[in-house]
């Protein structure tokens, strides 16, 4: 019985320390028997036996609490917002690949919290043990990019990506991510994955290779919540498009009517568009609405400052979207998604936040009707900003739009649901279950 017990304990504990759908290392009976002296209790095989519980930083996953990537250069010094709550002895940490490619050397967990990134580019787990009890951090993955060859370059293994402009104001990405076909729809966060930022080039097949910044995926985050809210639905009902991520420069310059700097081409920028009325249309008003809720995102985190810019035809043409990007100074401009349809700039304190109005109180709820403008503000001293923007929608698109808020209106009022945090439904946990990685 005194054999028996102890192997009992360690395997519970080696069950409770396993990650969703991912394979653990064996229990080895002897290495949890070993690493316990023979007069300690079963309540400290058990710690001893496993790593120690963990938790992730309130700011692990960014102000949206939805970022689940770092994105870094082979041997970078890597801090991951981790905190135990017990002691790291005989902790032990490994990268594990996921991407297929193969698994770091396993090194003890440094007393800084400090890691080293693999020395090779690749998709990456970590995977903490002790005693033979595995915990994969699946809630985190790290993508260790190729890095530039050198300043001259114009591609990285037979991907042709051009020249970088040398008198852009963004500094020429330092490495890009490897994507296969075997990680192309690996969630980056609840909305986004990397398949949403490949280039859209002539060059068929894989690998490709793109950069993308953590802020960005942020902040995109950040806006969808805020369409959620201005619904009073669930960030997790809201469906992203994405039309646009990460350029390369020889496919910017192949694109009519696109900036010679575009921020596409450092990875800081991203098209999209949402049905944010939930009418099943993409239409002008839901990209006023995206582009308000990309507003309301600056004033309250202004650490994701960027451009901003509405993209909508008069005629109702094309497919309206908003671009967003975090180059860490303001900018706002309005243009068509027709071909070769010209960009107007605004003052840089122009906005585009909706027009404070509402539907009438037997609605019984207040909502930004459709009806509203949503056009940037005037500014002090500047032209008049609001005349310049397109027209209202026609009137059997505000008809129509009415009809559907008055419908609403016996419904009770929904609360507006927090950023995105893992559940059940999370894209990681059904990654997690689909990259079963390779042992330590």
């Amino acid at each position: 019985m005194a054999f028996v017990l102890p192997v009992g304990v360690a395997l519970a504990a080696h069950r409770i320390s396993e990650p969703e759908g991912l394979d653990a290392a064996d229990l080895s009976s002897a290495s949890a028997i070993d690493s316990v002296a023979p007069d300690r209790s079963a309540r400290s095989v058990a710690v001893i036996a496993r790593p120690p519980m963990r938790s992730f930083d309130a700011t692990a996953f960014g102000h949206s609490n939805a970022v689940r990537v770092r994105v870094v250069l082979p041997n970078d010094r890597v801090r991951l917002p981790i905190t135990f709550a017990g002691g790291t002895d005989g902790l032990q940490s490994q990268w594990i690949g996921f991407d297929g490619k193969g698994n770091d050397v396993s090194s003890p967990w440094p007393r800084d919290g400090v890691l080293r990134a693999p020395s090779r580019s690749g998709a990456f787990w970590l995977v903490l043990s002790r005693a033979g009890v595995a915990d994969t951090v699946a809630d985190l993955a790290l993508f260790v990019e190729h890095p530039m060859p050198n300043g001259m370059a114009t591609g990285i293994n037979g991907y042709h990506m051009g020249r970088w402009p040398k008198a852009a104001e963004g500094t020429v990405p330092r490495g890009f991510i490897e994507v296969t076909e075997r990680i192309s729809d690996f969630p980056l966060s609840p909305h986004l994955k990397l398949s949403d930022f490949v280039v859209h080039d002539s060059q068929n097949g894989f690998p490709k290779y793109l950069h993308v910044r953590e802020a960005l995926l942020d902040k995109i985050e950040l806006t969808v919540a805020e369409v959620a809210q201005m619904r009073g639905r669930s960030p997790s009902i809201v469906k992203l498009n994405v039309a646009s991520g990460f350029r390369s420069p020889a496919h910017n310059g192949e694109l009519s009517g696109s900036a010679q700097d575009s921020r596409h081409m450092y990875g800081d920028a991203a098209d999209i568009a949402i049905d944010a009325n939930n009418d099943g249309k993409l239409t002008e008003i839901d990209a006023r609405l995206v582009a308000a809720a990309a507003e309301a995102v600056e004033r309250k985190h202004p650490d994701l400052v960027g451009g901003v810019g509405l993209y909508i035809t008069a005629d109702g043409g094309g497919w309206p979207y908003v671009h967003i990007d975090v180059r860490g100074t303001r900018a706002r401009w309005r243009g068509g998604v027709r071909k070769g349809a010209p960009v107007d700039s605004l003052p840089p304190d122009a906005t585009f936040d909706s027009v404070a109005a509402a539907v009438p109180a037997s609605a019984g709820r207040v909502v930004p009707p459709a009806s509203a403008a949503f056009a940037p503000a005037e500014v002090a001293g500047a032209p008049n900003v609001a005349a310049s923007a397109a027209p209202l929608p026609s009137a059997a698109t505000v008809t129509r739009a009415r009809t559907t808020a008055v419908k609403r209106k016996s419904a009770p009022r929904a609360t507006p649901a927090p950023p995105a945090t893992r559940t059940s439904d999370d894209p990681f946990t059904s990654a997690a279950r689909r990259f079963r990685t390779a042992r330590p």
